[in-house]
């Protein structure tokens, strides 16, 4: 429990970070690439999830023991990584046969479907999430960004604890609706868990 604790703080904090001894860490603690792939994959989707929540606010649906605490809006971001992370993956995503299909459904529903952000502008902010992440295979596009929106997709890989109105604001005064503010924190969301999974993931074999 401790081990997969863990491997979810990192795949949040800094992916980059893991490494081969890492693997072998938690191989001796009794989780197998399987496992390893599988708590990366929950960790990075979780993440996506989190962070809409956050965006629009909605409360827990569930249950708790213990209720966390509400995040404090002045907590410093993450850090971005301080290097690029490319390469072969230690662990295929390929062997969770299900996950492996249905990521680039989701990717591509994301990322080309017709919408009101046009495509070079999911591109860019899915580049951007990249370098932000360390994900060297992931930032093809550096095409600059709107600074509201890099602003944006900033708070939400590295700080979505300050996303609330003000966050908008600069977008909503410039004519953003409510499901095109939306689709920016999908965009960087879908990104985020992409990046962080291929980085996680070619960083266990470092």
């Amino acid at each position: 429990m401790a081990a997969l604790a863990e491997i979810a703080t990192i795949v949040t904090h800094a992916p980059w970070t893991l490494s081969a001894a890492h693997r072998a860490r938690y191989r001796d603690a009794g989780l197998g690439d399987d496992d390893l792939l599988q708590a990366v994959a929950l960790a990075a989707y979780f993440g996506h999830l989190n962070r809409i929540a956050d965006a629009v606010g909605v409360p827990l649906d569930y249950d708790v023991a213990v209720m966390p605490p509400h995040a404090d809006p002045t907590t410093p971001p993450l850090a971005a990584a301080p290097t690029t992370i490319t390469g072969t993956p230690a662990i295929e995503l390929a062997s969770r046969a299900a996950t492996a299909a249905a990521l680039p459904r989701w990717v591509d529903h994301v990322m080309e479907r017709e919408a009101s952000i046009p495509r070079e502008v999911r591109r860019a902010i899915a580049g951007r999430v990249a370098r932000l992440l360390g994900d060297g295979d992931g930032a093809a596009s550096d095409a600059p960004l709107e600074p509201a929106i890099a602003t944006l997709v900033d708070d939400v890989t590295l700080a979505p604890w300050r996303l609330g109105d003000a966050s908008f604001a600069t977008l909503r005064s410039a004519g953003a609706d409510d499901a095109t503010l939306f689709d920016l924190c999908a965009i960087a969301t879908t990104a985020g868990v992409v990046s962080r999974l291929r980085v996680a993931l070619v960083a266990l074999g470092r």
